[in-house]
């Protein structure tokens, strides 16, 4: 029990820093996340200065997809943290057991992100370490950014400085890894690399070492999306380059504007968008990490020996550089009068900025921002855009206007929905003429019947009486079958279908390629098996060798391996009183790191009992339940035994009382 008031029942994660564990708060009685620092980093000023870093930062910031900060408190000298309790994934799982993910998807968890990061530095906090693991994902869908542990207020210059690497090296932006100052496009930079493994199922560089993905950041071009895909279009690949571009100059000024050009990555108007080309050469002095140090000297003595092989080309251009000065002597008076007539005609012009698919707001906001006026903002219905987002302006994007220019703005009701109407008993004629009239799509599966009358509607998918977009909907109808010399009515669509492979017993990475190269939706479930091994295929629903077409769902079953078993157990610690009527407290001082926070003050509250216990979810070196006892008592602990055999130690004021090992077999006290 922490603070007398959150009771510790299981362990959630245990990290570098901080163990994190589920709790159940007896006053609000509710499920929550706590996370209290290791026993052995108790007294390191580094750990607790981030540990209050992480506290300060998160629970500045209320959004509804940053992870909130309940309470902080100390029990015992042990600072802890109370935290919303996510229940889910985090997003590299998710990423793994669902990609290739649909873009529209991809873009409705990058807005969650981007929302949250979006308050973060409205209120001047960096977070740093931005990747999907610290990025969780609750069974609604919801995202949750966690784990400000190294995030930093902008005004706290010397913890940015020079040399402080901190953060994932996968997601780490250029600057971090030469040990620079980190900004807010620093964060834009690590929100790219995410999408990139977002559209990808996987990061852009890897390697051996820390030092070779650095490098590579730094270096290497970001991998081409669309030699990869090319269903993405060139518009959303051009937010990943931009994000991630090597000169902070070059990405996006915030995050709200990497937003509002993500929003918009899929509007066909975008479609012929050129590849985005950084205006900054990475030719700027950068200061590289001493462990980087060896590779630059390395590339250093090539360049060196490159310029040697280029001597003789320099004294041939020396030559010629001498006859240049008198042509741009001539020609450069003719040049400044041009340049000074063009600015002296179109100073005072701007283009109108490209706000299709942004918000209202944000499309005022831009413009405002561009020394433009807002006109006539009028509203009209759109299948293709958002409710609430702008469909055109007037003039058009990129026009040439005057500053204070008005610009009209045209902004989405939203689909105009159409009741659907109730077809079922009708000629299929009929409700086919009644439907396209409507502007449904409709698509006629036949059945045979005994009850109805040939070319009759039996049943159709949606309901009647909902109301749906009919431009973007497709009505299936089932019908009875025709008598023989009776038409069929053609069917609006026919797929092109093929055998399904036999993935039984090949690993989930196969099956995610297979289903990327076919176009086949993966759903992915796991289940226990004692004859797959782990992370093998057991199933696959339809089976193999069944006819299946594109844009159908594969559903493969994953081994997780042998069952877990599950064992009880429970041990009886003795409660041991001094003379005096206090617990007893050991004198040895090898047990004194164990039972210091059993202080004289303490010795009133009873024997101070510590349990450590090693199964498949926790490690023994890590503390199971930490509380006094007054007497005699029971601790029934269950075991999560899965192939290696369960361990459990039992400390009373430093002394170990139990220490054995348990096996799957056996149960009881």
């Amino acid at each position: 029990m922490l603070g007398d008031r959150y009771r510790i029942v299981d362990t959630l994660g245990e990290g570098g820093m901080a163990n994190v564990y589920l709790a159940d708060d007896i006053i609000l009685k509710r499920q929550v996340a706590v996370k209290i620092i290791r026993l052995d980093l108790q007294k390191d000023s580094k750990v607790l200065a981030r540990f209050q870093r992480e506290a300060l930062a998160t629970s500045e910031l209320s959004h509804p997809n940053i992870v909130s900060v309940f309470d902080v408190g100390t029990d015992h000298g042990l600072p802890y943290m109370v935290m919303e309790y996510v229940k889910g994934p985090d997003l590299k799982d998710y990423i793994r057991e669902n990609s290739p993910i649909p873009l529209p998807k991809v873009i409705t968890i990058m807005d969650q992100i981007l929302s949250a990061m979006a308050l973060a530095h409205e209120h001047g906090v960096i977070h740093r370490d931005l990747k999907p693991q610290n990025i969780l994902m609750d069974e609604k869908g919801n995202i949750k950014i966690a784990d400000f542990g190294i995030a930093v207020a902008l005004n706290q210059s010397a913890i940015t400085q020079t040399n402080s690497v901190l953060g994932s090296v996968h997601y780490m932006s250029p600057e971090q890894t030469r040990g620079g100052m980190v900004t807010k496009q620093s964060d834009i930079y690590s929100l790219g690399i995410i999408l990139y493994e977002l559209l990808t199922g996987e990061v852009p560089f890897s390697g051996e070492t820390p030092v070779v993905i650095a490098l590579k950041h730094a270096e290497d071009q970001i991998p081409s999306l669309r030699k990869q895909n090319k269903e993405i279009p060139q518009a959303l690949e051009n937010v990943v380059l931009k994000a991630t571009a090597k000169d902070p100059r070059d990405r996006y000024a915030s995050v709200e504007e990497m937003q509002a050009d993500l929003d918009s990555s899929l509007d066909p108007s975008r479609a012929s968008e050129p590849v985005f080309q950084p205006s900054h050469s990475r030719d700027d002095e950068t200061k590289i990490l001493p462990a980087l140090n060896g590779k630059v000297m390395k590339m250093e003595k090539e360049a060196e020996e490159a310029q040697e092989k280029e001597k003789p080309k320099r004294s041939i251009w020396k030559n010629i550089k001498k006859y240049k000065w008198w042509w741009i002597g001539s020609i450069f008076p003719i040049l400044a009068i041009l340049v000074f007539m063009a600015l002296a005609v179109g100073h005072n012009n701007v283009r109108v900025p490209n706000v299709v698919n942004m918000s209202e707001k944000a499309a005022r906001v831009s413009l405002k921002e561009s020394g433009l006026a807002i006109g006539q903002v009028t509203r009209e219905y759109s299948s293709k855009t958002k409710k609430g987002k702008v469909v055109s302006t007037t003039p058009a994007a990129d026009s040439p206007v005057a500053k204070g220019h008005k610009v009209n703005l045209v902004v989405s009701k939203g689909p105009n929905l159409t009741k659907v109407p109730d077809v079922e008993g009708t000629n299929v004629s009929a409700a086919k003429k009644k439907l396209t009239k409507l502007g449904f799509k409709v698509k006629v599966k036949y059945a045979p019947s005994n009850e109805y009358v040939p070319n009759l509607v039996i049943s159709q998918n949606i309901k009647a009486g909902r109301k749906v977009d009919a431009a973007s909907t497709t009505i299936a109808l089932t019908v009875s079958e025709p008598l023989d010399d009776e038409p069929r009515a053609a069917s609006s669509s026919s797929k092109n279908t093929f055998a399904l492979a036999d993935l039984k017993g090949k690993n989930l990475a196969a099956a995610q390629s297979y289903a990327k190269s076919k176009k086949l939706t993966l759903k992915v479930t796991k289940e226990a098996s004692d004859s797959v091994d782990e992370g093998k295929i057991i199933s696959t629903s339809p089976a193999a060798g069944s006819q299946v077409s594109a844009g159908d769902t594969l559903e493969v079953v994953v081994s997780t391996g042998a069952e877990t078993e599950e064992v009880k157990k429970t041990y009886t610690v003795e409660y041991q009183a001094s003379d005096d009527g206090s617990s007893a407290s050991s004198s040895d001082d090898s047990s004194s790191s164990s039972s210091s926070s059993a202080s004289s003050s303490s010795k009133d509250k009873g024997n101070h009992v510590q349990i450590y216990i090693q199964d498949d979810d926790h490690s023994i070196g890590n503390i199971y339940r930490d509380q006094y006892i007054t007497k005699d008592t029971d601790f029934t602990i269950t075991f999560s035994i899965k192939d290696n055999p369960g361990k459990i130690k039992i400390v009373r004021d430093g002394e170990t009382v139990v220490n054995e090992t348990v096996s799957k077999d056996e149960s009881g006290d």
